[in-house]
């Protein structure tokens, strides 16, 4: 059955179509393929000069400068303002919530970014899906996607919600309970047999993917034709357990990949083992998992606790506070606490994510990898293993100081690569310009804020000494890699 497509608000029936004009605070350029004019303003906030780099018989960009924001005077500051409201109120782009069918009772949520009108300019090249982490959603990504639209890119944007998180949800109870609770949060999944339909869900990574494929399937259409279009292949920009998945669909289904942005890709997921005597994630929960969820579930979904893990995995503790209570809304979702219970049951998935690596190698996937360098959990160290694991079709950088989620944290130096990124794809596949040829080098400032170029992925202190010295003993000794040479 084909998707049914709708605009419509999980909380009521009332056909809605939320959208919203992306208020623009850096710069507006033009921009074009490798090797044409850049044409840049520099604004307040440090927005960058272009100039055009011919490299032996190539043209190539090189961002100049990027100056630290001055202090203005109040007339100065109204200007810019000014001209800030004027480039927005020209943007031909705008955010569109979408609700669509995944299976029957299984209805998913996304964002897209999107040209309003016919008369906006031709949208082109591969569009560009963002994937969230654990525990975020599609809204984790509105500071990139207006940063995206700032820069005058040629392809949609689409910020998707996993199932069971976000606005991702079942249309009705899974596994209705003879006595539910009223507690939000508890009030589905806990019955004692799962509903006709739901009788396979479980909340894992594998079925993350999955839920991805059917997306680049049936969600996204070539410009020319509209939504009756064939799709398109996409690159595709995961953070933390958004990476993981994006590697895991790349490797199985590099046919509808165009590029891969790792930000900070979490490495592993899920500590079940599969075909474990305990239970696997599948619902309903047993009585003794909803336990254990009311115990660690009530606890975790707590400002204070949301607080302390976000002020742990950021580097800068001045973060947009507002993200908390969107982090927090989805947790009152009635089959929320059982969608925790079965994702920390679930098993990981069945490929390893070195094994992932090495497939998208094989395939020939392009690979950009944007790591916040102080991130405590995804330290720099699996980024380096990542770049010498895919080779040289993966570019990497690090963004400093930023942590563990860099595209909300730093959105802005991030826009900045993915834009890049996506450039070079294009360069790659119409001119033939190598990807490391058409990438940024060297270091790249947004005021306080750098963005360093890392071709080789080198060690630099001794713990990343230690894990490079890991990797070669696992490889090279106790041969530990044999799937190096299983092509996909």
């Amino acid at each position: 059955m084909s998707p049914q497509h709708s605009l419509v608000s999980n909380s009521n029936s009332q056909a809605t179509c939320h959208l919203r004009h992306f208020n623009h605070t850096s710069f507006a350029r033009s921009r074009t393929l490798l090797g044409r004019k850049y044409n840049a303003r520099k604004s307040n906030d440090g927005a960058p000069h272009f100039s055009v780099l011919h490299v032996s018989g190539r043209s190539r960009r090189r961002p100049l400068c990027y100056a630290k924001a001055t202090q203005q005077t109040a007339e100065q500051e109204q200007q810019v303002a000014g001209d800030m409201e004027t480039s927005a109120l020209r943007s031909p782009w705008s955010s569109r919530s979408v609700f669509y069918d995944w299976r029957e009772g299984y209805q998913c949520h996304y964002t897209r970014l999107d040209r309003e009108s016919e008369g906006s300019g031709k949208v082109t090249g591969a569009p560009v899906v963002l994937l969230p982490g654990f525990g975020v959603a599609s809204f984790q990504y509105e500071a990139l996607m207006q940063e995206l639209a700032s820069l005058g890119g040629e392809q949609r944007v689409y910020a998707i919600d996993w199932f069971g998180q976000g606005k991702s949800w079942p249309t009705r109870d899974p596994a209705p309970s003879e006595n539910a609770t009223t507690e939000a949060g508890f009030e589905w999944g806990f019955g004692q047999k799962a509903s006709p339909g739901y009788e396979n869900l479980r909340y894992s990574c594998d079925n993350w993917t999955a839920q991805l494929e059917h997306f680049l399937e049936t969600q996204l259409h070539d410009g020319e034709n509209g939504d009756n279009g064939p799709p398109k292949k996409a690159v595709l920009v995961g953070n933390s357990l958004g990476g993981l998945i994006a590697a895991n669909l790349a490797a199985t289904r590099p046919e509808l990949v165009e590029g891969l942005v790792f930000l900070n890709a979490t490495p592993f997921w899920g500590a079940n083992r599969p075909n474990s005597p305990v239970w696997q994630g599948d619902l309903p929960v047993p009585p003794a998992f909803k336990w254990i969820a009311a115990q660690w579930w009530n606890s975790i979904r707590t400002t204070e606790t949301i607080t302390t893990m976000l002020d742990f995995v950021y580097a800068n503790k001045d973060y947009d506070k507002s993200i908390i209570p969107k982090i927090q809304e989805p947790t009152r979702a009635p089959g929320s606490a059982a969608a925790f219970c079965s994702i920390l049951f679930s098993p990981p998935t069945a490929m390893k994510f070195d094994a992932m690596l090495i497939r998208i190698r094989h395939a020939k996937v392009p690979v950009m990898l944007c790591y916040g360098r102080e991130d405590p959990w995804v330290v720099p160290a699996w980024g380096q293993k990542a770049k010498r694991d895919i080779g040289d079709m993966c570019v990497y950088y690090e963004v400093s100081p930023s942590g563990h989620c860099p595209h909300h944290e730093t959105p802005r130096p991030v826009a900045y690569a993915v834009q890049e990124f996506c450039s070079a794809l294009t360069a790659l596949q119409q001119e033939g310009v190598e990807l490391s040829d058409s990438m940024p080098t060297g270091d790249t400032h947004f005021g306080d804020i750098v963005l360093t170029h890392r071709p080789k992925g080198s060690p630099r202190n001794v713990f990343e000494v230690f894990a490079y010295g890991v990797y070669c003993v696992e490889k090279y000794v106790f041969k530990k890699r044999e799937w190096e040479n299983v092509a996909p």
